[in-house]
């Protein structure tokens, strides 16, 4: 009997070490996809290789769907294809990055970039919608927002606020839009992230609204002429671009 028993514990630990190896292989191979969507998403400005990013993160989620990292790093791949690709596609995209945030809070309820880009999503996918039947969307927005800044008022170069001041800006005043809150929001976001020209960029823009051409254009010289944020190359084409365009009809 005891050299049964003693043949039970053996077999026990040895079903334990095989669980025990089996996920960290797990783990391992998770993490690989992982870094090759990495090193496909540092290459985003071509589009087919964010795509492929995406591609790699929604594989290790699938992998293993207690992926914090695969889940919200899909989420902003989705973002970025999703901003990129014609307006047809885009509904369908941002809908995949909303799902992809959701995996990342259900996986850990205090995932900052999963609250984020949950966020982020969410307003990207209204704007394609159309404001006026996304209006259900303004208070998880906001909600989400509240939870990052909570958590972290700095992510993403002053990112809550830039969601919020975007947010207040394109809504109606009927439903809550506020230009003076918006400008509270962004320049908070700048003075937060003063190389993520897209703070700059979403200011100037209300600045255009109310008639202060002077102030907005001061805002797209510093984006035209500002260092690139490291890791930001891709964003900052475009924001340079974008800025050109914007002083160039003023």
């Amino acid at each position: 009997m005891r050299s049964f028993v003693k043949h039970l514990s053996v077999l026990a630990v040895m079903g334990a070490l095989a669980l025990c190896l089996a996920g960290s292989a797990l783990a391992a191979a998770t993490a690989e996809l992982i870094a090759q969507g990495d090193a496909l998403y540092a290459q985003r400005a071509d589009l087919a290789k964010a795509k492929e990013a995406a591609g790699l993160y929604a594989q290790a989620l699938a992998q293993d769907p207690k992926s914090e990292a695969a889940a919200w790093k899909l989420a902003r791949a989705q973002y970025w294809v999703g901003s990129h690709v014609p307006k047809e596609q885009k509904l369908a995209v941002f809908q995949q990055g909303v799902d992809a945030a959701k995996k990342a809070i259900a996986v850990n309820p205090k995932s900052l970039p999963g609250h984020y880009w949950l966020g982020v999503n969410y307003g990207v996918y209204g704007s394609a919608k159309g404001v006026m039947e996304s209006l259900s969307l303004v208070d998880p927005i906001k909600k989400e927002m509240a939870t990052v800044i909570e958590m972290d008022p700095n992510y993403e170069a002053g990112g809550p606020y830039r969601v919020l001041g975007r947010l207040y800006f394109k809504l109606p005043g009927l439903f809550g839009g506020d230009n003076d809150k918006a400008i509270a929001n962004l320049k908070t976001a700048v003075a937060k992230g003063p190389q993520r020209y897209l703070n700059h960029i979403y200011l100037a823009e209300v600045y255009f609204d109310e008639d202060k051409d002077h102030e907005a254009n001061q805002l797209l010289k510093a984006v035209i002429a500002g260092p690139v944020e490291p890791g930001y190359g891709p964003e900052d084409a475009e924001w340079k671009a974008q800025a050109k365009k914007m002083l160039k009809g003023k």
